[in-house]
């Protein structure tokens, strides 16, 4: 009988101090997260003939509502590539500022697999001479959509994550290109990051 008795408040003591953790690690995430992420950047469709794989780096803010898997997520990044076959190598260059609505699954174990949709402006400048390009101003900035999934490890107060997004940019005629053509800019970076 004492060993069951010992027994059980062993395992009270112990639930109740895996509570307390729980309870801790919940109270010490804020519903306001702060991240940074990079990675690698895909230039797509009609683009994906004229630029090579770029990069990407950029840092958001996470706004979560208590016992909502539904979150409001702000970002800027800054995505660069270079021209195909040209030969001063000039840059193109694209930042980003977007707002999206994050959707979690699986919110009460550690690996919560997201969805995020949502809007942004983009601003594209060539850095360096390139005769198949022409931007009068120096720079264009054009309203666009993106959309994308990822997961995020929820394990402490530091959490990575892992994402693809896909951006479409309604660019009208503000890429004018030798073929009269006017292709619509797109890509899909994949970023890995931490939110604190």
């Amino acid at each position: 009988m004492k060993r069951i008795l010992t027994g059980a408040a062993v395992l009270g003591f112990s639930l109740l101090a895996s509570g307390a953790l729980a309870a801790q690690e919940v109270a010490s995430r804020s519903p306001i997260q702060f991240g940074v992420m990079g990675g690698v950047s895909f230039p797509t469709g009609d683009f994906n003939d004229l630029l090579s794989t770029g990069w990407n780096a950029g840092a958001l803010l996470n706004f979560g509502f208590a016992n909502s898997p539904v979150a409001l997520r702000v970002d800027g990044s800054w995505n660069q590539f270079n021209f195909k076959d040209v030969s001063n190598s000039p840059h193109f260059r694209v930042l980003d500022a977007t707002a999206d609505a994050v959707f979690s699954f699986g919110t009460k174990s550690p690996a919560q697999f997201y969805v995020l949709g949502g809007a942004g402006v983009y601003n594209f400048k060539v850095t360096g001479n390139d005769n198949n390009f022409d931007f009068s101003s120096g720079s264009q900035t054009k309203f666009g959509l993106n959309g994308g999934v990822g997961v995020k490890f929820t394990t402490g107060p530091v959490a990575p994550f892992v994402e693809a997004r896909y951006h479409y940019v309604f660019s009208g005629d503000s890429f004018n290109n030798t073929s009269g053509n006017n292709p619509k800019f797109q890509m899909i970076p994949i970023s890995v990051g931490l939110t604190f």
